[in-house]
C-alpha cells in the first residue's frame, strides 16, 4: 500500500467515524507528528472528532495509547462486556507479536496482514473455535484504534470459521453447595448480590445498573418486583428488565435496605464497598469490583469456582423445565425477543400479566424449581416425599412417580399385616 493509499483511507477513515461532510484530511496532521497526541474533543450530539486525534506514522507504537482511542469510541457502539473483551484479545496479541517494534506505517501495509493472520492462524495461540471472538476483537481494535482498515479478508484470508460455541448450564447437582452456602451467608451485601444472579438470571452489567427507584414495592410494604426502562446507561440491548422477586431475595434486599439508611432513590442497590464495610452509595461498583465480590463469597464458603454467566444460563434452563414463556423468561433476563419467530415478537402481555405468571410458574424462583422445601407430614413416608421432590426438580419423569408408588404399595402388602399396622 503507497503512501498516498494509506493517506486516502485515513481521511474516509476519519469521515467514517466523525460524520462530517467535509473533505478536510488534516485528520493525519502530518506537520505534527512528533507533537504528543491531543484529546479528542466530544461533540454535542456525542459524537468523537477523530480528525483531531494525532497518530504518530514513522514512530514506535504504543499500545496504551492505541486501547485509549479504541475506548473513546468503542464507548458509543459497543456495550456490555465487549470493549474489555476486545481490549484484552488487542494486548494479547500485541504483546505476542511486539507490536510496540513497528510503525503505524508498517502495520499500514503487507506487515500488518502478515502478523494479523500468523496469530490468528497459530493454534498456539488462539484455537479454532475462538477464531471468530479473536478476529472481530482485533478488527474492531485495529479500525478504531490505528484508524487503519483491516488488513485481514476473513472469507478469503480464514474461511468459513465455526459459530463461537455456546457456553453449557450447569447441572443443579454443581450449583447445591452454592445454594447451600446462599443459606448460610450472614451479611445482606453479598447475600444480596448472589441471590440476584441466581434467582433471576442477570447480567453482571444489570446488577450494576439497578437503582433503587427500580424496585417497586407490594401492598404489603416490602419489595415485589425490579423494573426498568432498557434505556439506563450501560444497558447491553436496550431491552428492559420485569422480574418478579422470589421470597428469598425480597428478605435480602430489604436487610441491604436497612444497612444503607442513607440512599436515595438514584443511587445503586449495590454500591461501592470499602474494606472496613462503609458504602459509597452514590457510586456503583466497577466491574472489577464485581468480580472481586464474587470471589470473595466464593472464598468464604470454599466453593469451587462457578462464573456468574453461566448461572444465567442455568436460569434460562430452569425457566423452560418450568414451563415459563418466553416473553416472561425474556422480561426477566433482559433478553431480547426471539428473532427467528414473529409471535414472539408480537406476544407483548403487560407488565402484572407477565408478573403474575411469574409468580404461578416459580413462586420461589429457579432455586425454589430445582430445590423444593416441602413440610411433609408424618403420614407420608419419606420414601415417597422424596420420589415427590425429584419429579417437581426434574430428577426423575412424572411417569415415573406412580411407578415408585405403586412399588412401594406392593411391597406394603406383601408385610406382615402387624408391621404395617406398626
Amino acid at each position: 500500500m503507497t503512501e498516498m493509499q494509506v493517506s486516502k483511507y485515513n481521511f474516509q477513515n476519519a469521515h467514517a467515524v466523525s460524520g462530517s461532510e467535509d473533505e478536510d484530511n488534516s485528520f493525519l496532521n502530518q506537520g505534527k507528528q512528533n507533537e504528543p497526541d491531543q484529546e479528542p474533543q466530544i461533540g454535542e450530539d456525542g459524537a468523537i472528532d477523530v480528525r483531531q486525534i494525532v497518530i504518530h506514522d514513522d514512530l514506535p507504537l504504543r499500545v496504551s495509547e492505541i486501547i485509549n482511542r479504541f475506548k473513546k469510541t468503542a464507548c458509543l457502539r459497543l456495550r456490555g462486556s465487549s470493549p474489555g473483551t476486545y481490549e484484552r484479545v488487542f494486548r494479547q496479541f500485541a504483546n505476542t507479536m511486539r507490536l510496540e517494534q513497528f510503525t503505524r506505517r508498517q502495520l499500514a501495509g503487507a506487515r500488518g496482514k502478515e502478523l494479523v493472520l500468523s496469530y490468528l492462524l497459530d493454534e498456539n495461540e488462539v484455537t479454532l473455535a475462538s477464531r471468530r471472538l479473536y478476529n472481530a476483537a482485533l478488527k474492531s481494535v485495529w479500525e478504531s484504534g490505528l484508524s487503519l482498515p483491516y488488513p485481514v479478508n476473513s472469507r478469503r484470508d480464514l474461511g468459513e470459521l465455526p459459530p463461537c460455541q455456546r457456553r453449557q448450564s450447569p447441572r443443579d447437582s454443581d450449583l447445591a453447595p452454592l445454594v447451600k452456602a446462599i443459606e448460610h451467608e450472614a451479611e445482606p451485601y453479598l447475600k444480596a448480590l448472589v441471590l440476584i444472579v441466581v434467582q433471576l438470571g442477570v447480567r453482571p452489567s444489570h446488577v450494576r445498573l439497578f437503582r433503587w427507584k427500580h424496585v417497586r414495592y407490594g401492598q404489603d410494604g416490602k419489595p415485589d418486583a425490579i423494573i426498568t426502562t432498557g434505556l439506563e446507561r450501560g444497558n447491553k440491548h436496550y431491552v428492559a428488565i420485569k422480574a418478579r422477586l422470589p421470597p428469598d431475595f425480597v428478605e435480602a434486599l430489604i436487610e441491604l435496605r436497612k444497612s444503607i439508611p442513607e440512599a436515595l432513590p438514584e443511587s445503586p442497590i449495590f454500591p461501592q464497598r470499602r474494606r472496613n464495610g462503609t458504602y459509597e452509595t452514590a457510586l456503583e461498583m466497577t466491574s472489577s469490583q464485581y468480580q472481586d465480590q464474587w470471589l470473595r463469597f466464593e472464598q468464604r464458603h470454599r466453593l469451587n469456582h462457578i462464573a456468574p454467566v453461566y448461572l444465567r444460563h442455568w436460569v434460562s434452563t430452569i425457566c423452560r423445565r418450568a414451563g415459563l414463556s418466553y416473553a416472561a423468561t425474556n422480561a426477566q433476563q433482559g433478553h431480547k425477543y426471539s428473532s427467528g419467530n414473529m409471535r414472539d415478537r408480537y406476544d407483548c402481555p403487560d407488565d402484572e400479566e407477565i408478573f403474575a405468571e411469574q409468580a404461578q410458574i416459580l413462586p420461589h424462583g429457579p432455586i425454589g424449581f430445582a430445590w423444593p422445601k416441602m413440610e411433609v407430614t408424618e403420614a407420608v413416608p419419606v420414601e415417597l416425599s422424596e420420589a415427590l421432590v425429584k419429579c417437581l426438580s426434574g430428577q426423575i419423569l412424572p411417569s415415573q412417580f406412580p411407578e415408585i408408588i405403586n412399588a412401594y404399595l406392593l411391597r406394603q402388602m406383601r408385610r406382615p399385616a402387624s408391621t404395617i399396622i406398626a
